[in-house]
């Protein structure tokens, strides 16, 4: 929707979305962790921000083999901090960090330590056995850490300018787009929005329903997930405290069918350079994500990812 219809809704002064202000980036040191960092620095961070790059030496290695990685690893990362710094505006902190043991929980633990707004990390190839049954680092780092995560796939060649937001109609829509506000800088691009819907009961047969029917109460359900999408975004630009005159035009994409199908070609066909999905729930959602639509999507899309969970309970974000 390039301008949203006004609402009863209650604005505070407008006010830009804050720049990041702790930023994890765990980097493995391949060749891979470059695009990790390239996108760090088109991150819209806030003055005096602090950067924390972070590596997980694997637990298992013998104590001179672990001094000696310790060692190889430390001295990597002051290499890539120093070059990061030249990237980066005056003021913004680069700090190191090796640590020893399983690389999820240690990048979770580690998060949560430095109250980070953000990890950025790189997705890995996928092709492991045991990320076969049990995830990819960043699908792990997404079920356990509760924060928001940007897994990175693409070399980055500019700032996102081809974003999509899947949505569902609940409230988790709030805190996603406050996080994508968080994360795409001003001027923001057009965003477009995906809900796919269903319709109850759609595979029972009916003499009396015919074709027409069938396609006008589709028709119909269609009209009504875009008006609760309208509804849906017009609170959570509210609750962002960012005026309808003051958004970026949003383009809704109200399709039938599954989410994960929906959703998947629709980034293709929009060529989407960045797919944002929130997930549900404080507890068991995180451990059942690698069975949701988000975590499908999460593997399947050829573009980055940004996953957001709910906002903490009593946060006041």
């Amino acid at each position: 929707m390039s301008k949203s219809p006004r609402q009863n809704v209650t604005y505070l002064r407008s006010t830009p979305a804050p720049g990041l202000r702790s930023v994890l980036v765990p980097i493995d040191l391949t060749p891979a962790s470059d695009r990790v960092l390239g996108r760090l620095t088109r991150l819209p961070l806030a003055d005096g921000a602090k950067v924390t790059l972070l590596h997980v030496l694997p637990a298992g290695l013998l104590l001179l083999e672990e001094r000696k990685a310790a060692k190889d690893a430390q001295k990597a990362l002051a290499d890539e901090a120093k070059h990061l710094r030249t990237k980066l505006p005056k003021g913004i902190q680069v700090e190191t960090r090796v640590s020893l043991g399983s690389a999820a929980k240690e990048i979770s633990q580690t998060a949560a330590a430095l109250k980070a707004d953000l990890i950025v990390m790189g997705r890995g190839s996928g092709r492991t056995l045991r990320e076969a049954f049990v995830g990819s680092t960043a699908e792990r780092v997404v079920r356990q850490a509760k924060r928001p995560v940007l897994v990175v796939r693409q070399p980055p060649r500019d700032l996102y300018s081809r974003p999509a937001v899947a949505l569902d109609l609940d409230p988790v829509a709030s805190e996603v787009i406050r996080v994508l506000f968080r994360v795409l800088p001003a001027p923001r691009p057009k965003i477009d929005v995906i809900h796919a819907f269903d319709i109850p009961y759609k595979g029972l047969v009916y003499p009396s329903l015919s074709e027409d029917l069938a396609q006008e109460r589709k028709d119909e359900h269609r009209r009504s997930a875009g008006a609760e999408l309208t509804k849906l975004l017009l609170a959570a630009l509210a609750k962002a405290n960012i005026r309808p005159e003051a958004a970026p035009a949003f383009k809704p994409h109200v399709q039938y069918g599954s989410a994960r199908l929906v959703v998947e070609k629709t980034i293709r066909r929009l060529d989407s350079d960045l797919l944002v999905l929130g997930t549900h729930g404080h507890s068991g959602a995180a451990y059942m994500f690698l069975g949701t639509v988000a975590g499908d999507l999460l593997r399947a899309a050829r573009c980055d990812v940004l996953v957001v969970p709910p906002a903490p309970r009593g946060s006041k974000k």
